[in-house]
């Protein structure tokens, strides 16, 4: 996904950059706090003990509107690029063959635990409430299936074979 967004944004944008992958962390957080990256694109929640620390400023957002908690932050479409933001997400799933009586209950016991104080006080602390992250089932289908069309048609953009 982030080399999809990094692809936007450097076409939209006309900017030169170098990726550099990591597998972990660490050595991402390291690199931009010891001077060996310029920039860092990530997920707020992961970052968030360096951002509330200010040894890492936000830059830009790639959501549609602002988020509350970065009102001060620009989003990429006000730095005028014009491509829909991928988003990540997870789910719960079950077998094809789930009893619907089954169904039903988890739909039901998802829906109440997200709910929750003590989740929604979690979500906050790890910057997982700058949108709005529930989705039902078919709001989760459309989803999934907006995102696989956006994909495909970025990745046969980059030469890649897609089925």
């Amino acid at each position: 996904m982030e080399r999809v967004i990094m692809k936007f944004i450097t076409e939209a944008s006309d900017m030169q950059i170098q990726q550099i992958s990591f597998d972990k962390g660490a050595p991402r957080y390291g690199a931009l706090l010891g001077g060996q990256v310029d920039a860092l694109f990530e997920q707020p929640g992961d970052v968030r003990k360096f951002l509330d620390a200010g040894n890492f400023k936000p830059i830009l957002t790639v959501f549609n509107e602002r988020p509350g908690v970065f009102s001060n932050v620009p989003t990429h479409r006000e730095m005028g690029m014009d491509f829909e933001p991928l988003l990540r997400f997870r789910g719960f799933y079950v077998h094809k063959d789930a009893p619907s009586d089954r169904v039903d209950w988890l739909k039901w016991a998802f829906q109440r635990a997200y709910c929750e104080d003590s989740y929604q006080a979690f979500n906050e602390s790890k910057f997982m409430n700058v949108i709005d992250s529930y989705r039902d089932t078919a709001g989760a289908i459309d989803m999934i299936n907006a995102a696989i069309i956006q994909y495909r048609d970025v990745y046969k953009e980059m030469g890649l074979d897609v089925k």
